[in-house]
């Protein structure tokens, strides 16, 4: 299986936000997606992008094509949405929170037994797959403490 050589899985802010603007994540998550070990991108994650661009909560200079091209390099593998992982995303806690790409991502992690890195709190707080948690401040927390 794909998943079982990959040790993380990155959610979709933490997979953004490596690319664009790095500076915003702790120096331990910067060091883990600056190696050349191969990171899992779950495939939703890309709709997920797409989306947040068509709604302006997500810019970059070029086209989204080209972003895809450059953030799915060599140490990225694409971890595809499979009818088991589907059904999984039906497992999870009554509590935990109902977005479908949330849901899907954690059900990915959970299923290939990876290491979620993530900075959401809900997820972290619902314990339904391993996470590397981390606090996240956006370019304007830079320097406060």
């Amino acid at each position: 299986m794909e998943g079982s050589a990959l040790k993380y899985l990155l959610d979709t802010a933490p997979w953004l936000n490596g690319i664009t603007m790095p500076e915003v994540l702790p120096l331990r998550i910067r060091l883990l997606l600056s190696t050349v070990e191969k990171k899992g991108l779950c495939s939703v994650s890309l709709l997920e992008t797409a989306i947040l661009r068509r709604i302006g909560r997500f810019t970059f200079d070029g086209t989204l094509t080209d972003f895809f091209r450059a953030g799915i390099s060599k140490d990225v593998s694409l971890l595809e949405l499979t009818p088991a992982i589907a059904a999984k995303t039906n497992d999870l806690p009554n509590e935990f929170p109902g977005d479908p790409f949330d849901r899907t991502i954690v059900a990915t992690a959970a299923a290939h037994d990876l290491i979620l890195v993530t900075a959401d709190i809900a997820i972290r707080d619902a314990r339904a797959c391993k996470v590397e948690y981390y606090p996240f401040k956006n370019r304007n927390d830079r320097g406060k403490r």
